[in-house]
């Protein structure tokens, strides 16, 4: 955040005359500023001396077998790192206090003290400054914001990764991916209550119990409430009665500010969401400099948000942007998955054949199956057989294909009676050599 504050603005707007009426600061009034509110209710707050700030997954396999008198060792523990980068910020602020001396704001000015210490300068810090910087955080860091060192633009939004981005990162990692749930559709104020307790119900069992906080809009987080009172679920008589609970849980949702005018929705534990800071000090501790009639406010530090187990986050395929269309799913219609299909462009296209690949993001349970399914419509139709990872990538070989002809590709991962797919993509077969002819 970067701003050149100038008096003399302020004055031209009152105009340049100082009536002594016992002015003080109830007389300047301003709108209401965001607080910086989610960090602090549902994030525990980590201060490091780290930029990078390194936490570890772990994973422990099945450790009961049938009894031998043989030792006969599993090793199914696995540790999967977490980075979370914090990136340095800062605010500087230029205010010339002798322009408010003849103006009607004179009362903010002071005798026998240096103008670092007038009271437009400490008003500015705790009534601006300070308001400030926890609004940008709150509405344009720490969900909506994207890291851009490259950007040549002086505003809080491309400081630091926020929330979101991290979700769109985390569902498309090659191991240990965020939880996505697919199959919902579009939430709506007629469907919220239903749809908001389909999400939770797609949560595992195992947490059941335990306190998780499902992020929305404030929006949804009205309608959720009216839908409740609606169904007869609560009564309110005074503000007490209002909760965000999901009947026969231990869950909540959450009114996020930043999220405002989005239909996003996302959870985890109160534990997992993590706010990392380094040398954040209080706006008391701005250091202020003196120069030619001019204050200068300077304050920087580091920042982050993060998550400290991608499996204790659940998200909306719609609000990652997910690509990938689920099909055989349960009777509800609702997946939820940890794993990510991806498929690359064909190769070695010729008249007859062409190479399909693609990744599986995500650790696949034992009896998975990975094929290609192709076509000449986007209906496919043909299966490719049962592929294996080769440095990570799956590969398929298809052939007897007829040539100029325009193929529909995907690649398929099935996991019992659940099926995942990729994007669909397409190429086109070359025309038969002279003298010959596309395959039979």
């Amino acid at each position: 955040m970067a701003s050149e504050l100038s008096i003399s603005r302020i004055v031209e707007e009152f105009g340049k005359y100082y009536l002594k009426e016992g002015q003080n600061r109830q007389r300047l009034t301003r709108t209401l500023m965001q607080p910086s509110v989610t960090l602090e209710k549902h994030a525990t707050r980590i201060t490091t001396e780290e930029t990078i700030y390194r936490a570890a997954n772990y994973l422990f396999g099945s450790v009961i077998q049938p009894f031998s008198t043989d030792f006969t060792p599993v090793s199914n523990l696995k540790f999967i790192p977490n980075e979370i980068k914090l990136r340095q910020v800062k605010t500087d602020i230029k205010i010339i206090p002798n322009d408010i001396e003849d103006s009607w704001l004179g009362f903010l000015s002071a005798n026998n003290c240096t103008i670092k210490e007038w009271p437009i300068v400490r008003f500015i810090m705790e009534e601006y400054v300070k308001k400030q910087i926890e609004e940008d955080r709150e509405l344009k860091m720490v969900y909506t914001g994207k890291y851009d060192p490259s950007s040549d633009q002086k505003v809080p939004g491309v400081c630091m990764d926020g929330i979101k981005q991290l979700l769109i990162d985390g569902v498309q990692r090659s191991e240990y991916p965020i939880n996505v749930i697919s199959g919902l559709g579009t939430p709506t104020a007629e469907n919220i209550l239903d749809y908001l307790e389909a999400f939770d119900a797609a949560l595992p069992d195992l947490y059941y119990g335990e306190k998780v906080v499902i992020f929305v809009s404030p929006q949804i987080a009205r309608w959720f409430l009216t839908a409740k009172r609606a169904a007869g679920h609560y009564f309110i008589s005074s503000d007490e009665s209002i909760n965000y609970k999901i009947d026969f849980s231990h869950h909540e949702i959450w009114p996020c500010p930043a999220m405002a005018g989005t239909t996003d929705i996302w959870a985890t534990t109160p534990n997992n969401l993590i706010w990392l800071t380094k040398r954040f000090t209080p706006i008391s501790n701005m250091q202020m400099q003196v120069e030619d009639r001019f204050v200068k406010l300077l304050l920087d530090w580091w920042e982050a948000v993060g998550f400290r187990c991608n499996q204790m986050v659940w998200v909306t395929a719609e609000t990652v942007g997910a690509s990938a269309t689920d099909t055989a799913s349960p009777a509800d219609g609702i997946i939820v998955r940890s794993l990510y299909p991806t498929v690359e462009a064909a190769k070695d296209v010729d008249h007859e054949s062409a190479k399909v690949s693609g990744k599986v993001l995500g650790d696949l349970p034992e009896g998975a199956t990975v094929k290609v399914n192709y076509g000449t419509s986007t209906s496919l139709g043909t299966l490719s057989s049962s592929l294996t990872a080769s440095s990570g990538e799956y590969t398929a070989e298809i052939s007897s294909l007829s040539a100029s002809t325009k193929y529909y590709y995907r690649l398929e991962v099935t996991i019992g009676t659940d099926k995942y797919v990729s994007e669909t993509k397409d190429f086109t077969t070359t025309a038969a050599p002279a003298g010959g002819g596309g395959a039979a």
